[in-house]
């Protein structure tokens, strides 16, 4: 069994994102979701340690926005690490990844 490298589990939710290259926008989908990373679908075509912006609604009217890094590559499949992110960002993740946590414990427990 290979050892989970992340400091954090990540928690499936899709949602739909943009990805940001040289100043050319892209649609992506969001597959799971941390407060260190994300795991994208893309079209677009990206290498472990390419660099991008990437931005999608948590909240009516609350974007957040980062700068990640390809760290794992599988197919159309991307694994990111936030490399920069404002602590209003931050801070809209950290509490958007813990309403998931929260809503899978609920039903869990059903």
């Amino acid at each position: 069994m290979k050892k989970e490298m992340r400091s954090e589990p990540r928690l499936p939710e899709r949602r739909r994102g943009t990805l940001t290259v040289d100043g050319a926008t892209s649609p992506c989908l969001f597959q799971d979701f941390s407060t260190k990373g994300f795991l994208l679908m893309s079209t677009k075509q990206f290498a472990v340690g390419d660099i991008f912006d990437l931005s999608t609604e948590l909240y009516p009217g609350q974007v957040l926005k980062c700068k990640v890094q390809v760290r794992r590559v599988d197919g159309d499949c991307y694994g990111t690490m936030i490399v920069e992110i404002s602590e209003p960002c931050a801070r809209l993740c950290r509490q958007f990844v813990a309403e998931i946590y929260s809503d899978r414990l609920k039903f869990a427990g059903r």
